[in-house]
């Protein structure tokens, strides 16, 4: 009876330990894919506050493309968009877009208010009302920022709180590179 015992024990832990080397394998698989198809700019749309759809491959092409993955709720993101708001002179030169999967548009235009982002000519909030954000750009943490140069090939992301020095940093080496 210990053997049968035994041999129960060993198939649960084979399966087991099977079905978590598939997830591991897959999530990687998956996650190389993301990186794959992020290297270009990837065809998205999501809609501008006003409901209008927007798609990345809209804006000026003339320019880096800043793209800040946010929620107005997160004191990270919070902390990002005022240090936007201080040096909005250094961002001049680029296209910032701040996508938030956020559903509520009272919420979305104090962060905007409060933060003066209204002030910024160069800036666009947009909802991602279909977690569209997530199928395009994998599963993205909040706050996160992808930096696409003029030719629209990414230059770097972050993921996590980032200084407004490392994107301003990032955006002025699209000139030299690629």
């Amino acid at each position: 009876m210990r053997k049968f015992y035994k041999g129960i024990i060993i198939a649960i832990i084979s399966v087991i330990g099977g079905f978590l080397t598939y997830q591991v394998i897959e999530d990687y698989s998956e996650k190389k894919e993301v990186e794959k198809q992020t290297q270009i700019l990837p065809d998205a749309s999501f809609n501008s506050l006003s409901g209008i759809p927007v798609n990345l491959h809209d804006f000026n092409q003339t320019q880096p493309l800043v793209i800040i993955y946010f929620h107005p709720e997160c004191e990270h993101c919070q902390y990002e968009a005022q240090e936007i708001g201080q040096n909005a002179y250094a961002f001049n030169h680029c296209q910032l877009v701040m996508v938030t999967p956020d559903d509520s548009l009272q919420r979305v235009e104090n962060f905007c208010s409060d933060y003066h982002l209204w002030e910024l000519d160069n800036c666009e909030v947009l909802l991602d009302t279909k977690n569209r954000f997530q199928k395009v750009f994998g599963k993205a943490i909040i706050p996160s920022v992808y930096i696409y140069a003029t030719n629209r090939k990414l230059i770097t992301h972050f993921l996590g709180e980032t200084k407004s020095e490392a994107i301003i940093n990032a955006t002025n080496n699209t000139f030299t590179k690629h």
